[in-house]
C-alpha cells in the first residue's frame, strides 16, 4: 500500500485506541450494551486490532 493510504489508517487506528475505552464505558453506563462474553471479546478484538495498526503513529 502507498504511504498516502497507510498514514490516515494508522492515525485513525491510533485515535480509535484512545476513544474505544471511553465509548465502551459510556455504552455500559447508559445500558446500551451489557457485559457478556460476546461484547467483551468483540471489544478486546477491536481494541487489539486498533492498537496494533496504530502503534507506529506519532501525533503532531
Amino acid at each position: 500500500m502507498s504511504e498516502s493510504v497507510v498514514s490516515p489508517l494508522r492515525a485513525s487506528a491510533f485515535w480509535a485506541t484512545i476513544a474505544l475505552p471511553i465509548v465502551a464505558l459510556v455504552l455500559l453506563a447508559t445500558g446500551a450494551v451489557s457485559v457478556s462474553l460476546l461484547t467483551t471479546a468483540s471489544f478486546l478484538t477491536a481494541y487489539g486490532a486498533c492498537a496494533v495498526a496504530g502503534h507506529n503513529h506519532t501525533p503532531n
